[in-house]
């Protein structure tokens, strides 16, 4: 056979893993529906609760038990004990993410041998969510699976705001805007070590501990933060530049994609009975109401932090459309009855569906629903303060599209002047329109697949 005549050689299969979360998957699931419309035949290890939607887009699916991966209720007990900052947060990753790291990074390894065994000289290329850390252990001496002469290449996805430790940023969490002049970078310095000897303490210690519970053979330095970013290959932020405070010393891993495009609205999605309200009174439209929108995402199911407060903020007012999610099919609000006659409440309804219709977006600031609101191109009042989301409010707000109310309940009459604060003030809205079609033009998912394409041997 002439050179010429051999047969094309086969694209590397790429092997998707991330922690088995809403807020993790979703975008790792549109990546990798993506890369198999691309030609890409696409291997997905998650928990079974995913199983159907990673089949539905074309991946093969592997299933890693998760039963263990759950916090106990007196982890739950301790987290929620503790004040919002950086010990709190530390606490968290250790509970959710370090303490099932091993069977997590076990599970990554079985099924790499699997893949190898069937087809041994096929190239693999792994991308995960930056969180679910399972091929960070090869970084740190954990032996390879079996096939393989060296690790596999690596591309982290971060399903959250870059949380690396810099000269020109406090500590994540401590709430503190960017400061890159030389007083700014003492203050970062000093209470970056500060930080990393008191609060993080324990989960330096716990990153530790996990890798050697993994087999690894190197201790680790430095910070695991930071090591969120820089244990791949490639690591990838699922926005702009714009979205996030500039950092002199990024790491040369990161980069940034974009956020990821709006999804289509499933054909068997059914529209509740009142969607022609939103339709006539849709921004740009020549209805006579303002539509608010307002979601605590998919995990908090409290209404009374951010829903009940916003239907509230509004109630009576006939220039005004309040649309409330509770984010997942079967959701019910207690005291439905009670909802304002200018208020629609709906258990699930699609952000890609609502947020281009909506004047004014109200959020408890997951970064999830921060990035689709830039999508959205939507202005916003972020309402945040418990995980990531205070740092995610944070840089809304940095970025022009947002305003911070910097509290996680606010009360209905603080809803109701930042939202009409943001409603009377055109800037917030201009500013979301140039996000969107800032993000547009990077093209997130052709930005990844160059990466896999540079990767691929």
């Amino acid at each position: 056979m002439t050179p010429s005549s051999k047969a094309p050689a086969k694209k590397p299969l790429l092997f998707f893993t991330s922690f088995a979360g809403q807020g993790h998957t979703n975008p790792m699931l549109a990546i990798a529906a993506s890369m198999v419309q691309r030609g890409y035949e696409v291997a997905y290890l998650c928990s079974a609760a995913f199983e159907d939607r990673i089949k539905n887009a074309g991946a093969e699916f592997f299933e890693i038990a998760w039963e263990h991966q759950f916090m106990s209720p007196e982890e739950t007990a301790n987290l929620a004990s503790m004040e919002v900052g950086p010990r709190r947060l530390a606490m968290h990753i250790v509970y959710v993410f370090f303490k099932g790291l091993p069977m997590r990074a076990k599970a990554v390894a079985e099924t790499l041998e699997k893949l190898r065994n069937r087809d041994p000289d096929r190239q693999i290329i792994c991308l995960e969510d930056n969180l679910n850390m399972c091929t960070m252990p090869f970084r740190y001496g954990r032996p390879l699976p079996a096939g393989f002469d060296k690790p596999p290449k690596t591309i982290g996805i971060s399903p959250v705001p870059l949380m690396i430790q810099s000269q020109d940023t406090g500590p994540f969490l401590l709430g503190l805007p960017p400061d890159s002049t030389e007083s700014g970078r003492m203050r970062n310095r000093a209470l970056n070590q500060l930080v990393n000897e008191g609060p993080m303490r324990p989960l330096i210690e716990a990153w530790e501990d996990a890798l050697k519970a993994c087999g690894c053979t190197v201790a680790p330095t430095g910070n695991p933060m930071t090591a969120l970013f820089t244990a791949y290959d490639a690591s990838f932020m699922l926005c702009s530049p714009s979205l996030e405070y500039p950092v002199s010393d990024l790491p040369g891993t990161v980069q940034f994609a974009g956020c990821l495009p709006r999804g289509k609205v499933s054909s068997t999605y059914e529209y509740p009975v009142w969607w022609p309200e939103v339709t006539a009174n849709a921004r740009g439209s020549t209805g006579s109401k303002k539509i608010i929108f307002v979601s605590q995402g998919t995990v908090n199911m409290d209404w009374d932090e951010l829903v009940l407060p916003t239907l509230q903020a509004f109630a009576g007012r006939d220039d005004v459309l309040v649309i409330a999610t509770l984010g997942f099919y079967g959701a019910k609000l207690d005291g439905a009855a009670d909802v304002p006659a200018n208020a629609r409440v709906v258990d699930y309804l699609p952000y890609d569906a609502m947020l281009p219709l909506a004047h004014v977006f109200v959020s408890n600031a997951g970064y999830g629903a921060f990035r689709h609101a830039v999508m959205g191109g939507v202005a916003t009042v972020f309402a945040g303060e418990t995980e990531e989301k205070l740092e995610v409010a944070m840089r809304g707000e940095w970025a022009g599209f947002a305003l911070n109310l910097k509290t996680q309940t606010p009360s209905p009459e603080k809803l109701r002047d930042g939202v009409t604060r943001v409603l009377n003030d055109e800037g917030y809205t201009t500013r979301a329109d140039e996000l969107r079609r800032e993000n547009e033009a990077l093209d997130c998912l052709s930005r990844i697949e160059k990466q896999i394409k540079r990767f691929t041997e």
